[in-house]
């Protein structure tokens, strides 16, 4: 059961090139309608946030292994080196996890009643914390998950650009019509890079770009010093 106090809904160690030389980016808090300044290691913070109220297993723990082995290779990858497959496949994992955190991030304090049912226990009806709705939906047929795309045998370029945020929304999936399969997956590396997977973009401008991960954030926005609206909140 997640037992971590200070839990980042979007991971610190991917935040580090948005921040400046004193460790600071801007924020936005989406759901508390409040801009700022933080140091990073505060930003998107909330505490318990992964918390399972029934089942028992370690999300923050199964969430430390996939950045582990994910975060080194956007490094690489912002470096200009390419990844094999394998590097690829826990790229994929991580980015995975970045979107489906994102699903959830602005349902921190929402408790959920369901019926459960143990074999030495009568039938109860129990809150689901978000940890407990978070695994859950990882068994949803209908929830999309990365790695069944099987994207490491995509075409993976990075795009150079400027001026680019992120946040809790910024794994973009774009499709050739609506309806249609995923065609491309987009995800900033940088405020200077992003990382295209499948076929190009047929875009034009961060703005657009920035919109879109805008929209598409439930609560965190994260950008270098000067980057944000922090007005926007008020």
């Amino acid at each position: 059961m997640s037992k971590v106090k200070r839990a980042h809904m979007v991971s610190r160690g991917y935040l580090k090139p948005w921040s400046d030389g004193q460790n600071r980016v801007e924020v936005i808090d989406i759901d508390k309608r409040k801009g700022f300044t933080t140091a990073i290691g505060n930003a998107t913070v909330v505490n318990y946030a992964y918390e399972s109220g029934i089942l028992r297993n370690d999300l923050e723990g199964e969430f430390q292994k996939v950045e582990s082995a994910g975060i080194p290779n956007l490094v690489k990858l912002r470096a200009g080196h390419a990844l094999d497959k394998e590097e690829k496949r826990k790229t994929v994992d991580f980015l995975d996890m970045h979107l489906s955190r994102g699903r959830f991030a602005n349902q921190v304090e929402v408790l959920t009643p369901a019926l459960v049912l143990r074999a030495d226990k009568d039938p109860e009806t129990l809150l689901l914390k978000l940890g407990d709705r978070f695994l859950l939906s990882q068994y949803e047929k209908e929830t999309l998950r990365l790695p069944e795309l099987q994207l490491e045998d995509w075409p993976w370029v990075i795009t150079e650009t400027r001026g680019l945020i992120t946040g809790d929304g910024a794994v973009l999936l774009w499709h050739r019509e609506k309806g249609g399969p995923v065609a491309t997956v987009s995800f900033p590396l940088s405020p200077t890079q992003l990382l295209v997977i499948g076929e190009p973009l047929a875009i034009s401008g961060t703005q657009y770009l920035n919109d879109r991960v805008g929209v598409c954030s439930r609560r965190w926005l994260v950008g270098s010093i000067g980057s944000l609206n922090l007005e926007w909140a008020k």
